[in-house]
């Protein structure tokens, strides 16, 4: 009986040692509220997200007084599994967030409320983000004006385009032959460094000269994969007043870089011409004038890709890790130039390497050799050619001289692309064959880039 009982004994042990095994590591989150002003808050529920594993809860807040920062009011406290969290629930109120959860360090979640509700940019996650939003809310730093521009493919552009991303915006005008072909460079450097969250816009200060269609050439001819911006005088004149920078279709101008957090507060200004640390492109090289180049050998004023990538970093959201999902590829149907109708569900179990390209784009030409190569060398992968915006004529042509023998599909108004948020041609997108996006490139993209994202979608 005494064998036996210490049996059962040693059995409940083990079993209580291996719950505790199998039980998640947890940690602590402390979620608080401030404004900018004295507000109310009524009670709510809240929640974190996770893609591992799903929705968490955290509690439910009482109906309560929101004080003016630099004061705040604590909420709640709870523990969840130790993990990363992309989003808060707050009541039916769902906002994006980057919450990371230890089990040894306490995480604390700032939620910024204006009008009696969270703001929809307003969740800050972590000591240094906190800080940053008390100085924001403070009025400690400034804000981005309220504005509505058009980019190159005459789409509107305002503040909701940039809300929730990191934001690296130049001043520049087609027509600049000194700092303007340096600044479009240190981008295409960038581009290739940051992940595609980090918006580059660069926004003309030559409204007269620089229509979308202009904007258009221009970043195909040079192979920019970003958002190029213009709009009227008034329009133009009210964005570039709290940088500083006045209208001027002239080779010298007030050269401007400033860097917007993704709450959408001025962060910092890098003025003058930036050090490229190494030749410009060819297309770029050939726009400057006597004065760029001489520019371009000094090494500008000193600062570029390095300080950029430093100051980026400071934000508080730049996580340049490759593979993360960008959730499901949007389904869509488009008609082939030969007229025959393709649907992505068609290649439902397929990994799917989609390319948003347009016969005016140089680097798009230029590319479209590698990615009919590879295709070929990948028999259980497909590959669709979407022409964005373009002559479906010169579109045509293209494709014909090369023999493509990947469909070619026609996205004459730029719908899809949209859907797929495509700023800038190229754009790559990697489907994984349960139809999740792996990942995209912006940009003439390399065989090396390409193989690392086909392993990671199974091709």
């Amino acid at each position: 009986m005494l064998l036996g009982g210490g049996i059962g004994l040693g059995l409940i042990a083990l079993m209580l040692a291996g719950a505790l095994l199998l039980s998640p590591a947890t940690g602590n989150i402390t979620v608080m509220v401030a404004a900018s002003h004295p507000e109310y808050l009524a009670s709510s529920t809240f929640a974190v997200h996770s893609s591992g594993l799903g929705w968490r809860n955290l509690g439910r807040s009482i109906s309560t007084k929101v004080p003016a920062a630099p004061a705040t009011k604590l909420l709640l406290h709870a523990r969840v599994p130790v993990g990363e969290y992309d989003q808060i629930r707050i009541g039916e109120s769902t906002r994006p967030a980057r919450i990371s959860v230890e089990a040894t360090i306490l995480s604390v979640v700032l939620v910024a409320v204006d009008g009696g509700r969270p703001r929809s940019d307003g969740v800050y996650a972590g000591s240094s983000n906190v800080g940053l939003g008390l100085n924001e809310l403070a009025g400690n730093l400034k804000p981005m004006p309220s504005f509505a521009l058009v980019d190159q493919f005459d789409r509107p552009y305002g503040n909701a385009a940039i809300a929730g991303h990191d934001v690296v915006l130049a001043a520049f005008h087609t027509s600049c032959r000194e700092t303007c072909p340096l600044v479009t460079g240190l981008f295409l450097q960038l581009r290739q460094r940051l992940p595609p969250t980090t918006l580059l816009l660069e926004v003309t200060t030559d409204p007269e000269q620089d229509s979308p269609e202009v904007l258009k050439a221009y970043a195909g001819s040079v192979g920019a994969g970003w958002t190029f911006l213009t709009g009227d005088r008034a329009a133009l004149t009210d964005f570039w007043r709290p940088f500083d920078v006045t209208l001027s279709g002239e080779d010298s101008h007030r050269s401007v870089i400033a860097l917007i957090d993704s709450h959408g507060f001025i962060r910092t200004y890098f003025l003058g011409a930036p050090d490229l640390g190494g030749p410009l492109p060819g297309a770029l090289q050939a726009q400057l004038n006597a004065g760029g180049r001489q520019l371009a050998e000094s090494h500008g004023n000193g600062w570029g890709q390095p300080q950029l990538l430093d100051a980026i970093r400071t934000l508080g959201g730049w996580a340049p890790t490759p593979g993360t999902s960008e959730g499901r590829a949007p389904a869509f149907t488009l008609k082939t130039l030969e007229g025959r109708t393709v649907t992505l569900s068609d290649y439902s179990g397929r990994p799917v390497m989609i390319n948003f390209w347009a016969s005016y784009c140089a680097p798009c030409r230029r590319e479209m050799p590698l990615l009919d190569a590879v295709v070929k060398e990948h028999p259980g992968l497909t590959l669709l050619l979407v022409d964005e915006r373009d002559d479906a004529g010169a579109a045509r042509t293209f494709a014909g001289q090369l023999n493509l023998a990947s469909s070619v599909l026609f996205d004459g108004d730029g719908h899809i692309g949209d859907r797929y948020s495509v700023s800038g041609l190229p754009t790559t997108i990697f489907v994984r064959g349960d139809g999740s996006v792996e990942g995209r490139y912006v940009g003439e993209t390399s065989r090396q880039s390409l193989v690392a994202h086909l392993a990671a979608i199974g091709a």
